[in-house]
């Protein structure tokens, strides 16, 4: 049993010498894909309160290389990038306009737009407008999948609910047709995971969840699931330590990931993954995905990296209601 368990805990490392983003307007990078036509450059996006500027920077010198600036459009908490290419090769970014930190937005956007291929290009993006069955969520995760689907993940503080795109509104944006009355996204799944703040898909299905010190790999979503289905741990991931940990994107074929975080000069960083174990093809559970449940992956999750910064927060508070609970029994017990 402790075998199967320590099997679960992959420590990758940081191999490559990291390259420090240059640009002094990059300073709240939430968001990060690597291009579909070109493996030397990623994009990313600051949150909320930028421009709708989307910035390409070079793997190899940190240096911004180009700019495309969504016209038309208001930007109001930009937090996920994923993209895509064509049949016939062109690259596509999708940028997620779904950062809801208080939880108030009736609907959020995605946006699709081509990738530029000059130094400075701008763009009016088609739209897709998307609500979710169970009311707002702050969201900082957005995933295209080898199958051609798009899922977002929430960012909950217990445990994460992958939802589902409409595939016609999906396709309806891949031929250039904006949907502006929201569609509703589907639960798919859940994960055990705590304040998930990006996601990618790996080429064989599979996904990698980040959060602010680690990473996880997951089996891939089914294709027709329900917030009930709970995807299944493969593997832990360890991540450097970064400030606020926010970015995460598939590179050189699905052999590693680059993470990054918010921050004027922060690296970009490349951390190896581990070759896909034979189990990687296990099916999701059923399991509730909540905090009274069971799910199949607790025990590796005591192995986890060090926690998220926000969760001492919880620990303090319930120091502090046991505190109170304790004295008050102790004065009933008095009179």
């Amino acid at each position: 049993m402790l075998a199967a368990v320590l099997a679960l805990l992959v420590v990758a490392t940081a191999t490559p010498a990291p390259v420090v983003v240059q640009d002094p307007r990059i300073t709240e990078s939430s968001g990060l894909a690597a291009s579909p036509t070109r493996p030397d450059l990623v994009w990313t996006v600051n949150d909320s309160g930028s421009e709708a500027v989307v910035y390409g920077v070079s793997r190899r010198t940190g240096r911004t290389v180009s700019t495309l600036r969504l016209t038309g459009t208001d930007a109001r908490d930009m937090e996920a990038m994923a993209a895509t290419r064509t049949a016939d090769g062109t690259g596509l970014l999708w940028v997620g306009d779904v950062g809801d930190n208080r939880a108030r937005r009736a609907s959020v956007v995605l946006r699709l737009v081509p990738e530029p291929s000059r130094t400075s290009a701008s763009a009016t993006p088609v739209s897709l407008r998307v609500r979710y069955p169970d009311g707002p969520h702050d969201v900082e995760t957005l995933i295209w999948t080898p199958d051609r689907r798009l899922l977002l993940v929430s960012k909950d503080l217990f445990a994460g609910v992958v939802y589902e795109v409409p595939p016609d509104a999906v396709a309806a944006a891949l031929a250039g047709r904006s949907t502006l009355e929201p569609v509703l996204a589907q639960p798919i799944a859940g994960v055990a995971m705590s304040l998930v703040t990006d996601g990618a898909a790996l080429p064989d299905g599979r996904i990698i969840l980040r959060g602010y010190s680690g990473a996880t790999v997951y089996a891939a979503p089914p294709a027709r699931g329900t917030a009930g289905t709970t995807l299944a741990v493969l593997q832990q991931v360890v991540l450097p330590a970064q400030p606020q940990g926010e970015t995460l994107t598939v590179v050189d074929g699905g052999e590693a990931v680059l993470v990054g975080s918010e921050g004027v000069r922060q690296p970009l960083q490349t951390v190896e993954l581990p070759a896909a174990r034979p189990s990687s093809s296990a099916p999701a559970t059923t399991a509730p995905a909540t905090p009274s449940s069971t799910p199949t992956d607790a025990a590796p999750r005591a192995l986890n990296p060090p926690p998220d910064p926000r969760r001492p927060l919880v620990v303090l508070a319930g120091i502090g209601l046991a505190l109170l609970v304790g004295g008050g029994l102790a004065l009933r017990r008095r009179r």
